[in-house]
């Protein structure tokens, strides 16, 4: 199964948490001068850690928006302080590469079919059509991979032979291209959760990244990432990752845990900088070495675009 494949998995401890949100709510106010608005989250955040509360899930509720406040601040400061000075980071109109953006989505995501809830279908280009993974979820349940789809404008074709369905299935794309609607009436809707879907890396133009929701037994790692450099699924790894409370959306922190390429720092490595500390030095790497992205669907953000993830080396994966 494509969420048991390769392990990638780290919680912060309060203590972490309260020294990240401290650091961002310094560095927002007394040295870049953020936006008010982000003051304000960085503020109320710091707030929140303040209050006791005998709830574990209103614990979990305050750190997720302590890491949210803080992973906005200092990824801004790291992707560009200049910018993170200004006085706002969003121009009151749709700008140009948001635009681009929503304009480059196609038929090509993660889809839910309510009549499988924890399930699956990932639908990627490929050649003159398409291919899907399709898991319908379940104890034990098969992942099938690189199940062909025809593809003729709005008309997605399909072949559920493979597990005992029809054949020749002809399904409509809606013309905001968000969800398949079959002849029996069954619609998939695509990127239900949001965040989910089919990125782009442009360090890697052969390659995808496919993020969707884990439906594991885990209350720490809510999001699995399957990251591949070539274009051959036969080279992908999968990453799992937490997310900050996703009523933050449109924008929202993404930790991802052992991303290809990172590492767990020395012991006696002393970090640079404030930034690097409380970025790369959390006290607890058990589920993994952390990358904190910053998820946005902000049309008029120009630091963070509509349907992105942008990390603090400034890569920037792309949704398509």
């Amino acid at each position: 199964r494509l969420d048991h494949s390769y392990h990638c998995s780290a919680k912060y401890p309060m203590m972490q948490l309260f020294t990240t949100a401290a650091f961002a709510a310094a560095l927002m106010s007394g040295v870049f001068g953020f936006s008010s608005q982000q003051l304000h989250a960085s503020r109320a955040a710091t707030s929140q850690l303040k209050m006791s509360s005998s709830s574990e899930s209103s614990r979990r509720d305050i750190l997720s928006n302590a890491a949210s406040a803080a992973a906005l601040g200092i990824s801004a400061l790291v992707i560009d302080p200049n910018t993170a000075s200004a006085a706002s980071l969003r121009t009151g109109s749709i700008t140009p590469q948001s635009a681009a953006n929503k304009a480059a989505e196609s038929y090509q995501g993660v889809y839910s079919d309510p009549n499988h809830p924890e399930g699956f279908r990932v639908i990627m280009a490929s050649g003159k059509g398409a291919t899907m993974t399709l898991s319908d979820g379940g104890s034990g349940d098969e992942t099938y991979k690189n199940i062909p789809v025809g593809v003729n404008g709005n008309e997605l074709s399909f072949d559920f032979g493979f597990k005992g369905g029809p054949k020749g299935v002809i399904a409509v794309l809606s013309d905001d291209k968000q969800s398949i609607t079959f002849p029996d009436g069954n619609s998939w809707t695509k990127n239900q959760n949001k965040y989910d879907g089919i990125y782009k890396d442009p360090k890697y133009p052969n390659g995808y990244r496919v993020v969707r929701k884990f439906r594991g037994d885990t209350k720490i790692i809510n999001f699995i990432t399957e990251v591949n450099d070539t274009g051959n699924a036969k080279d992908s790894v999968f990453c799992k990752g937490s997310h900050a409370s996703l009523f933050s959306i449109p924008t929202a922190a993404f930790t991802f845990y052992d991303l290809p390429g990172t590492s767990k720092p020395v012991e006696d490595e002393k970090p640079t900088n404030i930034v690097s500390y409380a970025l790369q030095r959390p006290a607890d790497y058990s589920n993994g070495v952390p990358t904190v992205g910053q998820f946005s669907l902000e049309e008029s953000n120009s630091v963070f675009p509509y349907g992105t993830i942008t990390f603090p080396d400034k890569t920037v994966w792309t949704r398509i």
